[in-house]
């Protein structure tokens, strides 16, 4: 084949893709075709451990530190002390409500019981996402200490509906009457969603069922003398969704996504997610 030939193909088809591209640019607009470009690209040429580590301490570019921690919270030594210590010092001392609502997810995700209290300080931000994300990380760590200012959350009409829900399913695994009268309560709030997660708790607290009706929830307590003793093992939900399009395209790097799990302190203590399970991704300890 000459030359001209090969021209020729590469040309048409480079053509056709641009037309593809134009055609994708107008139907999704500006924005929407430039994130998945940048996605697309950040996919191609992720950041290296090394790299996600440096951005997650940038003191000049909140962005980056959130970034950077989310990258790293996510990956196999995630759970790696230095890293731990970050998140740790992220959940007390960040400023930018985006990077600490990410340091608290990053603690809830790795850290040990004793950290459920450090979390629990910002069930009281004044930003919505730090609340609320304070509430997601306490899902995975079990420390009695912190269900107090969890059914303050939960009672708290004014709050954010999400920040409450996520609340509701932190307590579902305390087995105390507290706990118990609290989910009762929100079974006649407004918020159906708050309504059905506070369901769910009952049952994984109780192992019955009566549905949406407080008085049956009540009857039945008041009559049993050991209202646990049906519990069920509590799991932390995670977040499943399908596949983009982008993951699709993507296809030398599988999408999976985390299961459920007892939370961090009703777990064993060996099952923690280091970079010690896989020593093929261990960070260079040198930062190169």
């Amino acid at each position: 084949m000459s030359r001209v030939g090969i021209g020729n193909r590469i040309g048409s088809g480079s053509a056709g893709f641009v037309c593809a591209a134009a055609v994708l640019w107008a139907a999704t607009g500006c924005d929407t075709i430039g994130q998945d470009f940048n996605a697309l690209t950040e996919e191609l040429m992720p950041l290296t451990p090394p790299e996600a580590a440096k951005i997650m301490i940038d003191p000049n570019d909140p962005d980056n530190r959130r970034r950077g921690t989310l990258l790293i919270a996510n990956s196999p030594f995630g759970g790696a002390d230095p890293y731990v210590n970050i998140y740790r010092d992220m959940a007390i001392r960040e400023r930018d409500p985006l990077a600490k609502a990410a340091g608290l997810m990053a603690l809830g995700r790795h850290g040990i019981p004793d950290d459920a209290v450090i979390i629990a300080a910002s069930l009281d931000d004044e930003n919505p996402q730090v609340k609320w994300a304070a509430a997601q990380a306490l899902q995975r760590i079990h420390n009695a200490a912190v269900v107090g200012d969890l059914l303050d959350v939960l009672r708290r009409d004014e709050e954010q509906p999400d920040t409450r829900i996520a609340a509701a399913v932190a307590v579902g695994q305390y087995a105390q009457d507290r706990v118990f009268q609290g989910l009762i309560s929100a079974l006649d709030d407004r918020e159906l969603a708050l309504n059905l997660t506070a369901l769910t708790s009952l049952q994984t607290l109780t192992g019955e069922d009566f549905g949406l009706d407080a008085r049956a929830w009540l009857a039945w307590y008041n009559d049993t003398a050991e209202p646990f003793t049906g519990q069920r093992e509590y799991m932390y939900p995670t977040y499943q969704r399908d596949e983009t399009w982008l993951e699709r395209l993507a296809f030398w790097s599988s999408t999976t996504f985390e299961q459920p799990a007892p939370p961090a302190g009703l777990r064993p203590e060996g099952e923690r997610r280091t970079y010690e399970d896989d020593d093929e991704m261990k960070p260079d300890e040198s930062g190169g």
